[in-house]
């Protein structure tokens, strides 16, 4: 009797002593005695898989096993408190789609280690948890704006002028016939557009070429962009304030499993709720100086002062 294949979330759901398939990539894997107990992962969750000698024909597969080979596990669900998610499938048939060369990430990898090998890193719990919580904020920016009668629109990668400053621009070679830069921001496109759409936005790389190791200082990122007509300073801040709430509530609903496996504190995400505090640049001067940092009135603000200011308040603030 064969099964169609499910996902691990939908495996873990099923009642105890149910038959099932399930397939994905070696996690874990550790014999003790005369069992395998191989831990399978797929994009929605991991499970362990307990393959006795004798049981199935397979169990040399299954001892021999190399991590992040991918497998495919037919067996029945039996409940077992010390298995992720309390349920593990005893295995009925372990069949090897391919199997693994040796996978070169250890516990104690380096960082930079880690980045050389990222098409590997991405595999790893963190790496889909941090995935989901982001495609659920990207998912949210659309859901906000379009929502609101914004329309998306996308701009050229290729400009011919600054935006945010000549220094910090990717020059490109355009074929040998003049000079281009890559993008640092879709504004000068928005700002034309809403003469005829009012309301547009985008979300698109952006490039900055600022020699930087700090996480404020990125030389590609992803930028949501949004110009609308008809509107104020007032106005803006409210639709600022509007998004990234509505971005903080989306993710608090369907990422709770990830921030929890993140160990991600989210009671300041709980606190992001309108409206949010708005200071003036005088209150933040005098702010910052009740705090004895040297600051005087008209100077810019840098990352020390703005860290400074976040420390006065529980949530975002203008």
């Amino acid at each position: 009797m064969s099964f169609t294949s499910i996902s691990i979330r939908e495996a873990l759901q099923l009642p105890e002593d149910s038959k099932t398939r399930i397939r994905g990539w070696v996690y874990r894997r550790r014999i003790y005695g005369d069992k395998a107990f191989v831990v399978v992962r797929d994009s929605t969750g991991i499970m362990q898989t307990v393959a006795a000698k004798g049981s199935t024909a397979d169990f040399e597969d299954a001892e021999n096993i190399t991590i992040e080979s991918a497998v495919e596990v037919e067996g029945i669900v039996k409940k077992d408190p010390r298995a992720p998610g309390g349920k593990e499938l005893k295995v009925t048939s372990f069949k090897i789609i391919s199997k693994a060369e040796p996978f070169p990430i250890t516990a104690s990898a380096s960082r930079e280690f880690l980045l050389d090998i990222r098409h590997l890193w991405v595999r790893s719990r963190k790496m889909t948890a941090i995935f989901k919580v982001r495609n659920t904020v990207f998912r949210a920016i659309h859901d906000y704006f379009k929502n609101k009668g914004y329309y998306e629109v996308q701009c050229p990668m290729f400009i011919t002028a600054a935006v945010e400053g000549g220094a910090t621009l990717f020059e490109v070679d355009y074929f040998g016939e003049r000079k281009v830069y890559l993008t640092q921001s879709s504004q000068f496109y928005l700002e034309a557009l809403i003469y005829s759409l009012e309301k547009v936005y985008t979300v698109a790389p952006s490039f900055r070429a600022e020699k930087s190791r700090t996480r404020r200082h990125l030389t590609e990122f992803w930028h949501a962009e949004a110009e609308a007509a008809w509107a104020g300073l007032n106005d803006i801040m409210k639709v600022e304030e509007e998004l990234i709430t509505y971005i903080v509530e989306k993710v608090l609903e369907e990422n709770r499993q990830e921030l929890d496996f993140l160990k991600r504190d989210i009671s300041a995400l709980e606190r992001v709720k309108p409206p949010f505090p708005r200071i003036s640049y005088t209150e933040a001067i005098e702010m910052l100086k009740r705090k004895g940092i040297k600051v005087e009135w008209g100077e810019d603000l840098g990352a020390d002062e703005e860290r400074a200011l976040t420390q006065e308040f529980e949530k975002p603030f203008f």
